[in-house]
């Protein structure tokens, strides 16, 4: 996502005026040094570099630009903290 903003469990995800998904959880990453969010989004709008948008409802009704992508902070190697498991 871009920007420094977190959204909330329960913001929606939007292309253009249509509702296509849902927030479920977001945070700043640590590893990745920006703001991430897992939301349940259509199929037809999964695609990895899609783009969409998040609202939250702040009076302005903020949008938040994001791109849909795979688990970047998913290491199925451990690469990244190899010496912590033994």
């Amino acid at each position: 996502m871009e920007g420094r903003l977190v959204p909330q469990h329960g913001d929606c995800v939007r292309i253009g005026k249509a509702q296509v998904g849902v927030v479920t959880s977001a945070m700043k990453s640590p590893w990745l040094g920006k703001v991430i969010a897992l939301a349940r989004v259509d199929v037809t709008h999964a695609e990895p570099g899609t783009v969409i948008e998040v609202g939250q409802l702040d009076g302005e009704q903020k949008r938040l630009k994001a791109v849909v992508c795979t688990f970047p902070n998913f290491d199925p190697t451990k690469e990244q903290v190899k010496g912590n498991y033994g």
